[in-house]
Parts: structure tokens; sequence; C-alpha cells
């Protein structure tokens, strides 16, 4: 696997930005077993996974404190980790675009630079807490650029606001993101239980979806509700459960997890 720890201009974020990329190489398993992983010649593609990381964390969550990479050695796909720091991915009038950066910026930059594959078959999204909002959100709000979006003990619904414990500090996260009085807070935009419901009735062609959260985790209640809403739309989700808390412990497998779950072709495009 080939890491490129990459620092960009973002025009979105009028910043410079952190990002970091795992793209599958040829190593010693392609001399002693019958692996499909080699460089890419000219026009061939990598199937992308957009993987996003939680609050206070950064791009090299993900790399850290789990095996992502030597998962996704294996089914030959490539891994993009953004650095969206406290911003729950969304665009706002002071903090910057993210979610502009996130869903336009930053793919057409590395799409120029690395043979990453543009077509929506070959792109999904996941991240894990924060980033599981704000993968269902990017899914949600632009279908037509990923087949499936993933979330890991996801922040989905507005009573993630009020865990007891860190509350204040979500609250301040929260203001950073849509304003002292949530006066950038817009339902329609960043509610995704009434997008969900918004994208069914204008009958959009949506991502598949998988969710997942652990038994003991704070923000187990808020998915059991976003999943129940989810399914009496009639939305094509998978959902997991099992016993673990808000870390990686639980994170861990359960990106494995979704790896295999993904509609990957195991081979370049």
């Amino acid at each position: 696997m080939a890491l490129l720890q990459c620092k960009l201009f973002s025009k979105a974020l009028f910043r410079s930005v952190n990002v970091n990329v795992c793209l599958p190489t040829p190593d010693s398993n392609n001399d002693f077993f019958d692996s499909a992983n080699r460089f890419p010649q000219p026009g061939e593609k990598f199937q992308t996974l957009w993987l996003l990381h939680g609050i206070s964390a950064d791009e090299s969550d993900w790399q850290r404190f789990s095996s992502v990479e030597r998962y996704a050695q294996g089914k030959n796909v490539a891994v993009v980790m953004p650095d969206g720091y406290n911003s729950l991915y969304v665009d706002n009038p002071w903090g910057g675009n993210y979610f502009t950066y996130l869903t336009e910026e930053l793919p057409a930059i590395l799409r120029s630079l690395l043979p990453l594959s543009p077509k929506r078959e070959d792109n999904f999204i996941a991240g894990l807490s924060m980033g599981g909002y704000g993968a269902f959100r990017a899914a949600l709000l632009k279908p037509e650029c990923y087949a499936a979006a993933a979330s890991l003990s996801g922040g989905l619904t507005r009573e993630a606001a009020a865990v007891e414990g860190i509350a204040a500090q979500v609250a301040a996260w929260r203001r950073n993101a849509y304003g002292v009085n949530e006066e950038y807070f817009a339902p329609e935009q960043h509610d995704l239980e009434v997008i969900l419901e918004n994208q069914h009735r204008a009958g959009a062609d949506l991502p598949r979806l998988y969710q997942c959260c652990g038994t003991e985790d704070f923000l187990y209640d808020g998915n059991l509700r976003f999943r129940d809403h989810a399914l009496a739309l009639g939305t094509d989700i998978v959902w997991e459960e099992g016993p673990g808390m808000h870390n990686f412990d639980f994170w861990d497998p359960y990106i494995r997890r979704v790896l295999n779950w993904l509609p990957l072709k195991g081979r370049l495009v």
C-alpha cells in the first residue's frame, strides 16, 4: 500500500489542508500468492473509499488506530482520509465550506493528480461519529456521487447534541457549525431524517446505506431511532450492532465489515 500524505490549498476553505491517501500497490503477496494488486496502466483507475474521522480527530486517526490500510490493500480499493477538523463537514459562513470541499473540490483535485475513478459506481463514503453524520449527509444530498455510504456510531440525530457529560462541548461544536443560536441550521440541509424524507418524496436514486453502532455506545439510542426512521421510509439500509463502546475497539472490526459489504470489484477499473 502506498501512503501519500498531502498538503493542498483549498479555495473552499481558503487555507492549506491535510489529506492522507492510501493506494493499493504490489507487495510480497504478489510474489507468493495470486494477488490482483498492481500498478495502474494508462486509463485504469481505483475504486475509492472516502473515509471521515470524528470530532477532535484528524486525517491520521483511521490509520493510527485501525487496520483499514491493510484491509483496503486486500480489497484493492483506494482510501482517502481528509482532515475535517471539528466542522461537522458542513458549509458555514465563517469556519469554511467543508461540505463543498469534501464533495466537490477535494475529489476534483485528487482525481486530477491520481488514478481515482470519478464514476458513481466506484465511489463510496464512510465515517465514524461526526464522520458518520458527514458520510450519510454527503450521500443523501449528493446521491449521484456515491454508490454506497456507511456510518459507524454516527451522530445521526439531533439528540446526539445532548449526550450526558459532553453536552457543553457538543453545543460549542454546533455553534461553530450553525451559529450561536443555530441560525444557520436548516432542517432540509442538516437534519438527516428530514433530508431522507425529502429525497424519498422526490424519488431520488439513493445510495445503499450501512449503519452500525455498539450496544454500549452513548449514541446507540439515536442510531436505533435513525434506523427505524429509515426502514419506515423503505430505505435500502443494512443495520448491524454488537458489544462495544465509542472507540476503535468497535470501529476496527466494523470497518472491515463495511469493506466486505461494499460492492468492490477487487481490481482496477
